[in-house]
C-alpha cells in the first residue's frame, strides 16, 4: 500500500515507493512542429525507432526495470515486430494515439476513431491488451475534458495525459497534481506527470526536456521530495532523446533547444535514476492506487 500523500513517510520507506517509468514511443520526427503537421512527409523520413529504443532497452535491462511504453499507432503499423519485442520483453504497452495529433484539435468522434485504430494496431502487433493512454503533447486540458468521457467509454483503465501547469507548448494549469478519477461514476484514473510545489509555484520534474536540462542532483532531490510525501512520481521520456545520431533538419530556435538540447547527458542521468529509485510500469502503480482508493473518488472542477 502507498502511504497517505498528505503525510511525510519514514525515510526507510521512501526507497520502497514505486515510481512509474513511462515511455512515449514515437519516431524522432513525430513531435517536431515542422514535420508533425505534414504526415504525408513521414514515409520519406529516416526511421530511428529501432536504434533509439535499443539504447533505452539496454539501460532498462541492465537495471532490471520494466516500463510502460505508450505506442504511437503509426509506429505500430510500420514496425509491428519492434512493438511485439517490447511486449515479449515484459514491458507494458499503452496507446499514444495514431498520428500524434493533439486531442484538443479532434472532436469526440474523431478521437474515438483514433483510439480504436491505435488500439487495434498495437494489439495486432503484440497480441496484448491496451489499458492505458497518453495524449500526444499532453494535450488533454480544459479545452477538451470530454476526452475523459471518451476514454472511459472506450474501456481504458487509466490515463496519463495531464501536465498540471501551463507551458509554452502544453499544460493544464490548475489541474490536480495527484491521481484522481476524472469522470463521475467511472473507474478511469488520471495520473498526472510529476511536478513539485516550491514557494507556491508548480515546477515540472517528470522527464523529457526537464531531465535533459536539469542537473541530476536536482532531479533526485525533487523525486525524493515527492516520495517523502508518499507520492509516486509519474516519469516520462522518449527513446529518440537518447539517440544522438538522429538526423538534424531545419527547426525553430525553440526546437533547437527543446528537441536537440542536452541529449548527451540523458543516458547517464537515466542510469542514476534506475539505481536510485524503484521504477515500475504505470499499470503497477495503478493497481496499488486502486487498492487504497476504491471508495475515494475525486473529480476535477469543470
Amino acid at each position: 500500500m502507498l502511504p497517505d500523500a498528505k503525510h511525510p513517510v519514514p525515510a526507510e520507506t521512501v526507497h520502497r515507493i514505486p515510481n512509474a517509468m513511462t515511455i512515449d514511443f514515437e519516431e524522432w520526427y513525430h513531435g517536431l512542429t515542422r514535420t508533425n503537421i505534414h504526415p504525408e512527409s513521414w514515409p520519406a523520413m529516416t526511421s530511428r525507432a529501432e536504434a533509439a529504443v535499443a539504447i533505452l532497452l539496454g539501460i532498462l535491462d541492465e537495471a532490471g526495470i520494466r516500463a510502460t511504453f505508450f505506442i504511437l499507432g503509426d509506429l505500430a503499423r510500420q514496425s509491428p515486430a519492434l512493438i511485439r519485442h517490447l511486449a515479449e520483453a515484459g514491458h507494458e504497452l499503452g496507446s499514444h494515439g495514431y498520428s500524434h495529433r493533439p486531442v484538443h484539435r479532434l472532436t469526440p468522434a474523431t478521437f474515438r476513431e483514433d483510439l480504436e485504430k491505435t488500439r487495434e494496431s498495437i494489439q495486432e502487433a503484440a497480441g496484448v491488451p491496451v489499458r492505458g493512454f497518453r495524449a500526444p503533447f499532453f494535450s488533454i486540458d480544459s479545452r477538451c475534458l470530454w476526452a475523459f468521457d471518451v476514454l472511459a467509454e472506450a474501456g481504458y483503465e487509466y490515463d496519463s495525459s495531464v501536465f498540471p501547469l501551463r507551458t509554452i507548448l502544453y499544460g493544464y494549469a490548475g489541474a490536480s497534481r495527484l491521481p484522481y478519477r476524472p469522470v463521475a461514476g467511472k473507474n478511469l484514473v488520471e495520473y498526472p506527470v510529476a511536478t513539485i510545489r516550491l514557494g507556491g509555484v508548480t515546477i515540472p520534474v517528470a522527464g523529457g526536456f526537464y531531465w535533459r536540462m536539469l542537473p541530476y542532483p536536482i532531479i533526485r532531490w525533487a523525486l525524493r521530495r515527492l516520495n517523502h510525501q508518499g507520492v509516486p512520481a509519474v516519469l516520462y521520456m522518449h527513446p529518440w532523446e537518447l539517440d544522438i545520431l538522429q538526423p538534424r533538419i531545419p527547426v525553430s530556435p525553440r526546437e533547437r533547444l527543446t528537441h536537440y538540447g542536452g541529449r548527451k547527458t540523458l543516458a547517464g542521468k537515466l542510469r542514476h535514476l534506475c539505481h536510485d529509485f524503484k521504477l515500475a510500469p504505470l499499470g503497477e502503480i495503478h493497481r496499488i492506487w486502486l487498492s487504497t482508493n476504491e471508495t475515494q473518488p475525486s473529480y476535477p472542477s469543470k
